[in-house]
């Protein structure tokens, strides 16, 4: 081709114009598979499953669908769902949980729903930070929570409730018990999954987000990848309408 295919680093990554024959190469694997255990008539031998899905999906919904697909062996990369659809282009998982609804090129589109959050504290918190409620003035002062720097939506309902942006102090806590035990110990506010919210968190505002969330995998004529995406959409039947 006369053209580098990999970065020989540590792990070896694909260089762009690797990419395609990197995601060639696993779909044929997969097709593969399922051509000669249909020619033998024996069990197809399934390859490993790849995902990429966010975090607060992890910690909800998605586990049902390991439930219906008790085969295959399963590696998860968690990762934010505004940036999960990346992980397909590179060709290095098969389906992705993403914010994206324009389809990744070789790959078809499931709506699933929208996953609701709303902004929480702990109760010692809005007392010593938002003792007047959350106005702009207290949101430019009081710490919240995010889970790195690619999560917005701390920012979102700051320009839903004050129609701007509002630059304020925030702590990272990158998984999703660290970031619920922040909340607890009162270091900050933050947009919480409003499936998952107990008796420990009190509303800062009353405004929740909508995330639509939509299903993208490879689009191949593949039984695995098809019942991947049925078990995937019934285990989303919770989510929001």
């Amino acid at each position: 081709m006369g053209q580098v295919l990999v970065v020989r680093d540590k792990p070896c990554t694909p260089t762009p114009a690797g990419v395609p024959l990197l995601r060639l190469a696993a779909q044929t694997a997969l097709l593969e598979a399922e051509a000669l255990a249909e020619a033998t008539g024996g069990p197809a031998r399934e390859p490993r499953i790849a995902l990429a899905v966010n975090a607060d999906s992890m910690a909800t919904w998605f586990t049902a669908v390991f439930a219906q697909l008790p085969g295959p062996l399963f590696d998860v990369r968690i990762e934010d769902q505004d940036h999960s659809a990346r992980l397909l282009r590179e060709g290095v998982v098969m389906g992705a949980v993403t914010t994206e609804r324009t389809p990744v090129p070789g790959c078809r589109v499931t709506a699933l729903g929208a996953m609701r959050y709303v902004p929480v504290a702990s109760a010692a918190y809005l007392a010593r930070h938002l003792p007047g409620g959350f106005t702009a003035e207290a949101a430019a002062q009081a710490p919240s929570l995010a889970w790195n720097r690619h999560d917005g939506l701390q920012d979102q309902l700051v320009r839903k409730v004050f129609r701007r942006d509002i630059a304020r102090p925030v702590h990272y806590i990158p998984t999703p018990e660290g970031f619920g035990a922040g909340v607890r110990a009162g270091l900050g506010w933050g947009m919480y999954p409003e499936e998952i919210v107990d008796d420990d968190f009190r509303p800062v505002v009353d405004q929740h987000l909508d995330v639509p969330l939509y299903w993208q995998c490879w689009k191949l004529d593949s039984p695995l990848i098809g019942r991947l995406t049925e078990a995937v959409r019934s285990a989303a039947a919770r989510l929001h309408r």
